[in-house]
C-alpha cells in the first residue's frame, strides 16, 4: 500500500516491456482512479522518454483509492490493465495549497476559493519566460520566488514553452534541456519538461499557484490542431495533479507578427482554439 497526504502528488511509473519506434506517437496510456466513494477519474499518463510512462494524481478525499491503466495498445500487458491502490491520509503541513486544496470558482460565481471553501485572493505576477533559461535555475528562479512570496503575490502566470514575442525555436526560448518539442513538432522533449517540473514544483512548494498558459495563440497554424491537442494532453498529464490554473492560450486569435496572411491566420486560430478547448473539456 502506498500512502500520500491529501492534495499532495502521487506519482507512479510504468515501464513498457514492448519497444516502440516512436513511443510518444505510437501509444497513449491513461489511468482510471476510483476514490473511496466509488467516483472514477481518468488521468492521462505522460511519456517520459525511453519506455517509461508516468502518472500523477492528487485528491482531497481521505481513504483508499484504486487505479488501473488503459493503453491504446491493449496487447501490451506492461502498460494495459496494471492495477494498484493507495491510501490518502490527512495533510499535516502548513502549505495553503495542500491544506485547503486547489482553487476553483465559488458556487455563487462571484469569487475564487480553495476546494474546502477557504477564500482565495488572486494577485498575479507574469513570468511568461519563467520555464526557459532566461530565468536561471535554481538561482534566479528561487530568488524571484522568495521576493514574490514576501510581497504577497499568490499566482505566477507562466507559459509552457511556446513563448510570445519570438518565432518558434528561437534560442531564447530554450531551457537547460533544449526546446519543448523537436523542431519538426514530431514529438515532445521530456527533458525540457523535467526542468520545467523543478520550477513548477518550487512555486507550489512556496505556496504560489502556477497559472499555466499552454502556449501563445499564433503557434496553432505552425503546429496544427492535432499536434496542439497532443501538446495540451501532455501538459494536463504532467501538471493537472498540481494545484494549477490553466489558460488555453495567450492572445489566442492574434496572428504571428510577421504573418503573410493575418486575416487567414486569425480565422484559423479562432476556429482552431475552439476545437482545442472542446477537446480539453
Amino acid at each position: 500500500m502506498r500512502y500520500i497526504m491529501q492534495n499532495c502528488i502521487f506519482e507512479f511509473s510504468f515501464e513498457s516491456e514492448k519497444d516502440y519506434s516512436d513511443p510518444f506517437n505510437d501509444v497513449e496510456v491513461s489511468v482510471i482512479f476510483t476514490d473511496p466513494d466509488g467516483k472514477e477519474k481518468t488521468v492521462p499518463a505522460f511519456w517520459d522518454g525511453g519506455n517509461i510512462w508516468r502518472v500523477r494524481y492528487a485528491s482531497p478525499k481521505i481513504g483508499r483509492h484504486t487505479f488501473r491503466t488503459v493503453s491504446s495498445d491493449p496487447s501490451n500487458s506492461s502498460l494495459n490493465n496494471q492495477k494498484g491502490e493507495l491510501e490518502v491520509v490527512p495533510y499535516e503541513g502548513n502549505n495553503p495549497l495542500f491544506k485547503h486544496g486547489p482553487i476553483r470558482i465559488s458556487e455563487d460565481r462571484r469569487h475564487l476559493e480553495h476546494i474546502d471553501g477557504t477564500p482565495f485572493f488572486w494577485l498575479g505576477d507574469t513570468w511568461y519566460m519563467g520555464l526557459c533559461k532566461r530565468l536561471s535555475w535554481p538561482e534566479d528562479f528561487q530568488i524571484l520566488t522568495e521576493d514574490r512570496v514576501e510581497k504577497g503575490f499568490s499566482v505566477i502566470q507562466i507559459v509552457a514553452g511556446l513563448y510570445p514575442d519570438m518565432p518558434a525555436f528561437d534560442p531564447r526560448g530554450a531551457n537547460e534541456a533544449g526546446f519543448p518539442w523537436e523542431e519538426d513538432y514530431s514529438r515532445i522533449n521530456p527533458s525540457y519538461f523535467d526542468m520545467a517540473d523543478l520550477r513548477i514544483s518550487w512555486l507550489v512548494r512556496s505556496g504560489l499557484v502556477p497559472c499555466i498558459f499552454g502556449c501563445w495563440g499564433y503557434y496553432l497554424p505552425w503546429m496544427g490542431i492535432e499536434r496542439m491537442k497532443k501538446h495540451w494532453r501532455y501538459l494536463v498529464a504532467r501538471y493537472s495533479a498540481f494545484p494549477v490554473v490553466w489558460c488555453l492560450a495567450g492572445e489566442y486569435d492574434m496572428p504571428y507578427y510577421l504573418s503573410k496572411d493575418k486575416e487567414k491566420d486569425r480565422e484559423f486560430q479562432r476556429e482552431g482554439w475552439i476545437e482545442v478547448g472542446r477537446y480539453l473539456r
